[in-house]
């Protein structure tokens, strides 16, 4: 195992092969996290000189603990057992000698799989945070006409759809770093209303800027009497479009503006030749005490299919790990999750 310095290389092996990944394993996402002052490990994974795998690895330095952590990582083929406890070996051997106190990873594999099976033999166990990085996600195919995907949602999402052209509701796509100040004021609303824990303006400047940079990202807001009243940030990777970012105003909360933003950025994704619009995390259950659950309902809404992934692993490697172990379980039980 050994650091990757090309871009190229990383993205090529990425694209010619089929292992399912996000955004998150990108060589961009890798140059985000630099730019907020991570330390980034961009790891290639060999067996005979030959690439097998590759994973983009962020080293996180908290109160309560010191890892590494494998954002829908690693990338790379499961088949072959033996070579995945040798990749694992080293990837621990990694982690110990930068004296770290676990291994996070959230790999984009089935749940209840062999995969899982296999990583419990070697010692990972259940992260305790509520679902990382989208598990639970919800999917629509692109590969599908406008009147198709139309005909598929929910007839409740067509009406509102409609309800905004009708209102003379305009969204614009924008990929101007400054038009984030805008999303900003909308964003921050809105965690504040759903009192949510979310990310800072700096974080989400510096994300946008890097990926719209690269033609990899586009803001879309809705405009209703002359104001911005809702947002949304999408993120573009390997053929799938991620609903990322979002926000609304409570004073607009009637005005249908957050459905037209979805159905002009699924259009706009078609016309890209995306093959997956991936409107990232739902709720696991339909319970309605969910912290997710009318964001979940207003996803599936559109039409499309679950997709459910292994929750994420924790490797311990020091005793230290267990007060981490147990702070995010109370945390989450404490958040509702």
């Amino acid at each position: 195992m050994k650091e990757i310095n090309s871009s190229s290389e990383w993205e090529g092996f990425i694209s010619q092969n089929n292992y399912p990944t996000s955004f998150f394993q990108s060589w961009l996402w890798g140059n985000f996290e630099q730019e907020i002052g991570k330390k980034v490990f961009r790891l290639g994974i060999f067996h005979d000189e030959v690439l097998f795998g590759v994973g983009l690895a962020t080293l996180v330095v908290a109160r309560r603990g010191k890892f590494l952590h494998f954002r829908n990582g690693p990338v790379m083929s499961w088949q072959d057992e033996d070579l995945v406890k040798e990749i694992f070996l080293r990837i621990k051997d990694f982690a110990d000698d930068l004296h770290l106190d676990f291994v996070r990873i959230s790999p984009l594999v089935p749940s209840s799989g062999q995969e899982e099976k296999l990583l419990k033999k070697l010692h990972f166990v259940n992260c305790q945070m509520h679902d990382v990085d989208a598990e639970v996600t919800w999917v629509l195919d692109l590969d599908q006409s406008a009147e198709q995907i139309l005909a598929g949602m929910r007839k409740h999402t067509r009406y509102s759809i409609h309800k905004a052209e009708k209102d003379g509701i305009k969204v614009i796509k924008t990929q101007d770093p400054k038009a984030i100040d805008e999303f900003w004021r909308i964003f921050k609303e809105t965690i504040e209303r759903q009192k949510w824990h979310a990310y800072t303006r700096e974080y989400l400047a510096k994300e946008f800027a890097i990926f719209a940079s690269h033609n990899s990202a586009n803001l879309f807001l809705a405009q209703y009497q002359g104001k911005n009243i809702a947002g949304s940030i999408f993120i573009y990777y390997n053929g799938v479009v991620y609903y990322h970012h979002s926000g609304s105003l409570t004073e607009y909360r009637n005005i249908p503006g957050a459905y037209l933003i979805q159905w002009e950025s699924i259009k706009e994704a078609k016309r890209m030749g995306m093959k997956k619009y991936n409107f990232f995390g739902i709720a696991r259950t339909d319970d309605p005490k969910h912290p997710w659950h009318g964001l979940s309902f207003f996803k599936k809404g559109f039409g499309g299919r679950e997709e459910r992934f292994m929750h994420a692993k924790d490797l311990p490697l020091k005793n230290r790990y267990w007060l981490t172990y147990f702070f995010e379980k109370l945390e989450r039980k404490r958040r509702g999750y």
